[in-house]
């Protein structure tokens, strides 16, 4: 009996807890999202990877130099995109590290659109050089990519770490810059705590912050020339109950153009797969309503009010799901020596690794422009 105590405590004293010790808080990244994994086994990197393909696809083919930029990013997480936002300049097109360009196609009625200038070489990038070489002539810094940004997140510790550290990121940026032009200013970036899927309930300093976005006429003025993005980052498919109230408000309200990661339904998918799917939205509080195919969803874009022929679908599938899993898969295996436990990621690599094989789930990335 004693011998047992005496065994139980050694593994106490000597075992692996310590390995929490020596854990970097907070961490460095708070990431969340599928990530995009062509070129990289590391998580952060894939995520931010996915989010600079989506502002490649909307913001990348815009004339915007001379333009005012503000996004709406609901569903916004701890603030890593948020930052990775703020930290784009204007006429760099190295700044976005997925390094893809996407070329004009209309979404198709029957599945997404594969577009073959996917992996072209930008043929805007000899511009954006020089209008480097023309900024650095004059002793121009250049300017923030994007002047106005508004986040929201449905879970309030996550808007009050990503306000945080925000504010931060601009606090060092500012201490690095001679002029304030080089940052987005303080009181143009904000992170709330809301319900991006209701529109309707939003109040307060979020209302206030938003109002700046929208365009006083719907006519556009050439005196102050703005853009306005609602940025969806692997989120619309949890929305409540569909993800039409965001889109029409985006459209209607804002005069938004919208980017967006999101998750369609095959065109063709059996009985028990859709079950399946079914039970993983049960699981999950994803609407099953929400996984849509690709023309369902081109069609609730045009009932939000945005032109069919003006949006754009690509699928990035194969991609996305085989590397989250394979990174899951690891990060589970990496973690079980020190005790750490990972049960509700075990779920998740077994869903994407089923979506991976199956293809019943397609992982897309949407643009809608106004």
């Amino acid at each position: 009996m004693l011998g047992f105590f005496k065994k139980a405590l050694e593994s106490r004293v000597y075992g692996l807890d310590h390995a929490l010790l020596n854990i970097q808080l907070p961490p460095a990244t708070l990431w969340m999202n599928m990530g995009y994994w062509k070129n990289t086994e590391d998580f952060p990197e894939a995520c931010q990877a996915l989010l600079d393909l989506v502002l490649e696809a909307g913001l990348g083919r815009e004339e915007i130099d001379s333009q005012s930029v503000s996004i709406l990013d609901v569903g916004c997480g701890c603030g890593d995109q948020s930052i990775r936002i703020a930290s784009l300049k204007r006429g760099e097109k190295s700044s976005f590290s997925a390094g893809r360009s996407f070329s004009s196609a209309s979404a198709s009625a029957s599945t997404a659109t594969s577009w073959s200038g996917f992996d072209a070489v930008d043929n805007s990038a000899n511009a954006a050089i020089s209008r480097r070489t023309d900024a650095a002539r004059f002793n121009k810094p250049p300017r923030a990519l994007v002047d106005t940004y508004v986040g929201i997140t449905l879970q309030a510790s996550q808007a009050e770490i990503g306000q945080q550290r925000i504010r931060l990121h601009q606090q060092q940026n500012s201490r690095t810059q001679t002029t304030a032009t080089d940052i987005p200013s303080q009181s143009n970036y904000h992170i709330f705590c809301a319900d991006a899927a209701t529109p309707s309930t939003w109040t307060g300093d979020l209302q206030t912050s938003i109002s700046k976005m929208i365009p006083s006429s719907s006519l556009p003025s050439s005196s102050n020339p703005r853009t306005t993005w609602l940025l969806a980052l692997d989120t619309l498919y949890h929305f409540q109950p569909s993800r039409l109230s965001i889109l029409h408000y985006a459209n209607t309200t804002l005069r938004a153009s919208f980017m967006a990661f999101d998750l369609l339904l095959a065109d063709q998918s059996s009985v028990w797969q859709r079950l399946k799917l079914r039970l993983v939205c049960l699981v999950t509080g994803a609407p099953f309503a929400n996984f849509l195919t690709c023309e369902q969803y081109v069609q609730l874009l045009v009932e939000a009010g945005y032109d069919r022929d003006r949006v754009e679908i690509v699928d990035i599938s194969s991609d996305v799901f085989p590397g989250v899993t394979r990174f899951l898969q690891r990060r589970i295996r990496e973690a079980r020596p020190f005790g750490l436990k990972l049960g509700k990621f075990r779920g998740a690599k077994t869903v994407f690794g089923w979506w991976a094989r199956s293809g019943i789930v397609r992982g897309v990335v949407v643009v809608a422009r106004k």
